[in-house]
């Protein structure tokens, strides 16, 4: 289903990402804001082997990034038996066929495979339909994590499942 990423699906990956923050941004919701995060970042996260890509249709339709460590989200939970999921995203041409579900179990399947028991994950604390679909796949909301003014976040709702 999924493959690891190649330093070459980058750019797709960042071109997902900025559509769905304009999509995000379209309907209200402050997550991500595009352009905001440079090509070599997602380089370096590839290169170290953070990023999944599913290539199908018409190119890269979905990702996701499993971490060993969060400390900006999760900055108390160092050495804590958790992996940590982010750039979860589908294209809005396959919302609603269950995708985001089956990218969501293979970062699970990653994480118990690497010996962790829980997955967390975070959203951005004001997008209710997320949270929710978060909840409704098991998992347990932990708290808001509040950021300075000077980091450039927005509060980000926190998210653990017990992965049996």
């Amino acid at each position: 289903m999924l493959r690891p990423a190649q330093t070459d699906d980058a750019p797709a990956i960042l071109a997902l990402r900025d559509a769905l923050a304009r999509w995000h941004l379209s309907r209200g919701i402050r997550q991500w804001t595009p352009g905001q995060v440079p090509l070599a970042e997602i380089q370096a996260q590839i290169a170290v082997g953070q990023w999944h890509v599913l290539d199908d249709r018409d190119g890269i339709e979905a990702t996701v990034r499993v971490l060993d460590d969060d400390p900006l989200f999760w900055p108390d939970a160092e050495g804590d038996d958790a992996g940590y999921i982010h750039g979860l995203m589908v294209a809005r041409s396959r919302a609603g066929e269950g995708l985001g579900g089956r990218v969501l179990a293979f970062a699970e399947g990653m994480i118990r495979s690497r010996g962790w028991a829980a997955a967390r994950l975070d959203c951005v604390a004001s997008n209710a339909d997320l949270r929710g679909y978060y909840e409704g796949r098991g998992y347990v909301f932990q708290g808001v994590r509040e950021f300075p003014p000077d980091i450039g976040r927005v509060p980000a709702a926190l998210f653990e499942k017990p992965l049996d």
